[in-house]
Order: structure tokens, then C-alpha cells, then sequence
């Protein structure tokens, strides 16, 4: 008798538990028995969260929730408005230990409580409101936004920890949009020292938890990454933890891969490259797919990431090393051509960030402090000095003026290692721990402020600078008027038929055609032909570059297979 009420006391206590509404005097549920009827079962095997839950690929009207299990079930989301009232739910019946959920259907920049669970309750929820999602605004929307970026973070010690705590006291001590991070950015290296499941656990998950679960994490691939993942192939553990977008449902050009991708979010363009395995070469896919990508969007900014910095005299030398060199000979002129604002690489392990540049991509010892109508590489009047409202004065564009463009290097959000710190491109050079925050505010004259500023592990923001833009209410008219011109003139060479799978070559009046290559996202050539009407049924769908010869000349074109 006894044994039997001490049974049913156990299933009341379960059954009132995990209900799908947040209880506010319960405490967060990390673990639960997991109990499928009302009848005492064999099945006693405790279903518990081994991670997350974290948030993936938001877009105003969706997101994705990934967490782990220690066992195969069922994945559930409950989710609502209110805390108390999850009266939402979206479920996937297949038994698994890798849980990845997409919400959809949901409101522009809107607050949805969540938890999380399996047909038996919830395994894992927030009883003060910790557990939520933010949707993006509406593509364009001009209004704060706040990024918390991360280089070489991975460290799994105090160190990470405490440049952690520091941007956790600096959001939730603002006076303005108070606790709010719209997204973390990770530079990559995001767990030493070869990117394992194991020490992504723990450098990764165990760090951050508590704001994995509220925003929205997006990452470029790192060399300690990449040592256990595979690009190419996008397999391993940096490729199964992630999830992007690669059919551009977050904005942008479709690029067919999760080793670089773009989003928007609010009147922000975001660019991810991945300078570690893809080809770096111009021409390659990666930069034919950036190029295309970066000449289409109309945002008021655009924001690039990639581990690897142009400009660097710390643990790296931006003067010696090959991907850093092809990157900035390659990647930037072609980045700076079309209006980029802000470049956010890591690697080195110190804050060094530049002077307001363009057309800088020489050596150190090549440059020039000079502003660019005097054959330097600055621009503006304030573009050599130090871009604070209380120094030398920001930094200012206009829709018009496109050119300028800031250069940081941040990836002691884990550990420094020292260096020469001593490249001439830089206004300021700092061999300290600390992270970056972004922030994107109205200018009060029809503009708007990007502010970034360096956090230190000891509370202390020892940089900062601004970047003013004049004009922003008139970019995407004017920019579309531009698209519209450019479409005129264009000679299209490959033009992809969706109803037949076919993609048709025409060559210029007088010319040959001899031969037709067609590459993948990652450079890979899949196929090579010499007829003008080319079957491609067998690709998946992406983008592609087509390179047709011709008696005359070489030309290429970017088509998207949908």
C-alpha cells in the first residue's frame, strides 16, 4: 500500500509539473522523468537536456530552436505571447536526440515566450522570462539594434568568462534598451583547441547559455573550427551545431551553402565568408556569390564577418600570412566598391581597429594617412583620427558617398598572445581581453549613429567610435534606380529555365561558343560542356557560376537553381 501511493504521489507530482505553461513559482526545469500514460510504466529512463536551448536563423516571421537530449524523443515548442499562456505549439513526432525546431507564421518584431519538451511536458522552461525569442523587424525598418560580438572566444576559462560577465553588467546597467541583444556574432574559434563536440560544450554552451536562449547566435568558420569540420562537405561539428541560411530565407543571395551566407536584420545587411577552406581567389564562388550578394542588397548598412583579418601586427601578421593577404587583395576592393561599412575579423588575439579606410591594400608599410583625394587612405576630414564624438569627431558617409569603411580585429573575447601592435592602418591597438558591442541608432537629423565599442574584462570600455550616415530615407529608391540601369545595360550570357531544367548559353553576334564550365558554391566544377543548351537536372538547387569561352573571350554569370 504504501509502495503503490508513493507511485501516484510521483505521477501527480510529474503530471502538475510539466504542464505547457510557465508556473512563475517554479524554478527553471533542466531535467524531467519522462512519463508517456498514467499507468506505472517500465520505461523509467529520465529524458534530460543536455543542451540548449539556442536559437538559430531568425527572420521577421520565423526561427529556429535546436537543444539536445540525452535520449531519442520527441521534440515539442510551446510557445505564446505571454508567459503564462504558451498557448502555441509545434511538435516533430520522430524520435531523436538532436532537436531542431522552425517556428513560423510568427509577428515582426515580436517577444514569444517558448519552452521546451516532448509529448510526455516540458523539459526545459523559464519560470522569469528568460526563455524567449524576439523576431526581426521588417527588412528596412530603421530602428536600436544591439550586437554582441565574440572573437576566439573558446577558451573555457575565467578569462572568457569574465569578458562575458562584463557584457552581461554593460547591457543590463544601459539606460537605454536595457537588457536587449539583438544577436551575438562569433568571429570564430569558438572552442579550442580543434572545435570538437566535447569542447564546444564546454567553451560554447556552458558559457552562454543564459543568452543563447534569448538571441540569436550567428558564426563565420575559424581555423580551430575548421580542423574538425569540413566545408566541402559541411560535416562536422561546427557544421551540425550551426544551422544558416543557404536559400536566402534570411535575407540576401542565396548561396546554397552554410560556409558563407548573408542576412538582414532591421535596415542592416549582414555578410558571413568563410576564409578558412573556400577558395579566396577572384572569380571563385565565394566571391562571385559576395559580389552578386553585396551589389543587390538595399540596406542602409552592411556589416561583413570573416575569421581572418586584413589588417593585423598581433599573434598574426596580415603582411605574411596567405589567407589574410588574399582577403584583403582580393575580397576588399570589391567590398569597398559597393559601400561596406563595418569589417569584423578575429584571429589575432587583441582589439586593434583601423582608421576610417578606403583603398588600402598593401602592406603596413604602405600606408597612407593621408585623406583619398590626396592619394591617402583615409576619408573625410575626421578619417585619420580617432572617430569619437569627444576626440578628433566621427567618422560621416552619406548614401552618395559610399566610401569609407572601419577595420576590427577582436579576438581576445578568450585570451590574448601579445604581438608587435604596430600597424599603421590602425587608430588604436590593444593587447586586452574584451568583446565588441554594435549599436545602431537614430541620429535625431534624419540619420543614423553605428557605434562599436570595446568592453573590457574589467567593466572599462576602452575604445569606441562612430560612424555617421546621412541620407538613409532615400538609399533603396536610389538604389533600385540603380539596379533598374545596371539591368538594362546587362548582357545576360546563361539564363536557367526552371520548368525544363536547362540552361540556355547565348553568346554575343560574331562570336563561337567553344566551351561551357559550370561550378558549385565551393569552386568544385560539376559540369563541363560544349552545347548552348545544357541539362542540369542532376544539381542541386543553389547558386552556380557559368564560365563560357568563346572564340573571343571568357565571360561568367551567376545563375540560381531553384
Amino acid at each position: 500500500m504504501i509502495k503503490i501511493s508513493a507511485q501516484l504521489i510521483l505521477m501527480l507530482f510529474t503530471f502538475f509539473s510539466f504542464t505547457q505553461t510557465a508556473i512563475a513559482d517554479i524554478p527553471e526545469i533542466e531535467t524531467i522523468a519522462r512519463i508517456k500514460n498514467f499507468g506505472v510504466s517500465s520505461d523509467t529512463t529520465a529524458v534530460k537536456v543536455e543542451r540548449g536551448p539556442y536559437l538559430q536563423i531568425a527572420t521577421p516571421t520565423s526561427v529556429v530552436v535546436k537543444w539536445r537530449t540525452n535520449v531519442p524523443t520527441e521534440s515539442v515548442v510551446n510557445y505564446g505571447l505571454e508567459l503564462g499562456l504558451l498557448s502555441d505549439k509545434e511538435s516533430n513526432f520522430n524520435e531523436m536526440t538532436e532537436h531542431e525546431v522552425s517556428l513560423t507564421g510568427l509577428k515582426p518584431n515580436t517577444k514569444y515566450y517558448f519552452n521546451i519538451g516532448n509529448e510526455a511536458g516540458v523539459l526545459s522552461e523559464s519560470s522569469t522570462g528568460d526563455m524567449y525569442v524576439i523576431t526581426a523587424p521588417k527588412v528596412g525598418t530603421k530602428q536600436f539594434v544591439r550586437a554582441w560580438i565574440l572573437g576566439d572566444a573558446g577558451t573555457a576559462n575565467n578569462n572568457q568568462r569574465n569578458v562575458r560577465d562584463a557584457y552581461y553588467k554593460y547591457v543590463d546597467t544601459e539606460s537605454a534598451n536595457t537588457g536587449k541583444t539583438d544577436m551575438m556574432l562569433f568571429l570564430g574559434d569558438n572552442a579550442y583547441r580543434t572545435g570538437t563536440d566535447v569542447e564546444y560544450q564546454n567553451a560554447f554552451f556552458d558559457i552562454y547559455h543564459n543568452m543563447l536562449k534569448k538571441s540569436v547566435a550567428w558564426s563565420c568558420l575559424g581555423n580551430h573550427d575548421g580542423y574538425s569540420a569540413d566545408s566541402a562537405t559541411q560535416s562536422g561539428p561546427y557544421y551540425d551545431i550551426f544551422s544558416f541560411p543557404t536559400g536566402g530565407q534570411a535575407g540576401g543571395t542565396p548561396s546554397g551553402t552554410e560556409a558563407y551566407y548573408s542576412f538582414d536584420y532591421a535596415n542592416i545587411h549582414f555578410i558571413i565568408l568563410d576564409s578558412h577552406h573556400s577558395n579566396r581567389e577572384v572569380g571563385g564562388a565565394m566571391y562571385n556569390w559576395a559580389q552578386t550578394d553585396i551589389q543587390n542588397t538595399t540596406q542602409d548598412w552592411i556589416v561583413t564577418l570573416f575569421h581572418h583579418p586584413v589588417y593585423t601586427k598581433g599573434s598574426h601578421d596580415s603582411d605574411t600570412e596567405d589567407r589574410l593577404i588574399e582577403m584583403r587583395e582580393n575580397f576588399m576592393p570589391m567590398m569597398e566598391n559597393n559601400g561596406v561599412d563595418l569589417i569584423l575579423n578575429g584571429h589575432s588575439h587583441s582589439y586593434e581597429r583601423s582608421y576610417f579606410l578606403n583603398g588600402h591594400y598593401g602592406f603596413s608599410n604602405t600606408f597612407n594617412p593621408n585623406e583619398i583625394k590626396n592619394g591617402g587612405h583615409t576619408v573625410g576630414i575626421s578619417g585619420k583620427g580617432d572617430g569619437k564624438t569627444d576626440g578628433d569627431g566621427i567618422y560621416q558617409k552619406t548614401n552618395e558617398a559610399t566610401a569609407g569603411a572601419v577595420y576590427i580585429t577582436t579576438g581576445s573575447a578568450g585570451k590574448t598572445s601579445g604581438g608587435d601592435l604596430n600597424h599603421k592602418a590602425m587608430s588604436v591597438s590593444l593587447n586586452e581581453l574584451g568583446s565588441c558591442v554594435m549599436e545602431v541608432e537614430d541620429d535625431g537629423q534624419g540619420g543614423q549613429n553605428l557605434t562599436v565599442k570595446f568592453i573590457r574584462e574589467n567593466d572599462e570600455v576602452d575604445d569606441y567610435f562612430t560612424i555617421n550616415k546621412k541620407g538613409i530615407s532615400q538609399k533603396v529608391e536610389s538604389i533600385k534606380k540603380a539596379e533598374k540601369e545596371i539591368t538594362v545595360k546587362k548582357n545576360a550570357i546563361a539564363l536557367f529555365d526552371a520548368d525544363k531544367d536547362v540552361v540556355y548559353i547565348k553568346v554575343n553576334p560574331g562570336e563561337r561558343l567553344k566551351k561551357v564550365k559550370i561550378y558549385n558554391n565551393l569552386g568544385k566544377r560539376v559540369i563541363k560542356s560544349k552545347k548552348s543548351n545544357i541539362d542540369v537536372s542532376g544539381l542541386q538547387k543553389g547558386m552556380y557560376v557559368v564560365e563560357v569561352k568563346t572564340d573571343k573571350s571568357t565571360y561568367t554569370e551567376t545563375i540560381i537553381i531553384e
